[in-house]
């Protein structure tokens, strides 16, 4: 399975790196996951991705989600946000979940288990 993170803030980037590969082992998924820490790295990426999460946050991240969306109306997308402004809007774009920061585990776990079709935790 092939997930991207698009986190601008390396940090927070590792972080949930960390957390989807302890999800994916808990699993036993086998699990790649590829970082981008800025939106052109992204928007220029043609690799095709199973799960993807867009934290760039505000209309950043929202037009980055739905940029994603007019490619691939199936692709399991997690928006992540530090306000409830585009939790709305993602559900208009048919995101598979909406994070409000702080992210922790329990996110995480909810997140993957929805982009994958299991039983949420």
């Amino acid at each position: 399975m092939r997930v991207a993170v698009c986190e601008s803030i390396r940090r927070e980037a590792e972080q949930m790196v960390h957390w989807i590969e302890e999800y994916c082992a808990l699993y036993q998924l086998p699990v790649s996951l590829l970082t981008f820490l800025d939106p052109a790295s992204f928007q220029d990426c043609a690799e095709s991705f199973d799960v993807v999460y867009i934290c760039y946050g505000g209309s950043v991240g929202f037009l980055q989600a739905r940029l994603l969306r007019e490619r691939d109306r199936e692709l399991p997308i997690i928006l992540v946000d530090d306000t409830m402004e585009y939790a709305l809007a993602g559900m208009r774009l048919h995101c598979t979940d909406f994070i409000l920061r702080p992210v922790t585990f329990s996110h995480i776990a909810r997140s993957m288990a929805l982009a994958l079709g299991r039983e949420t935790p």
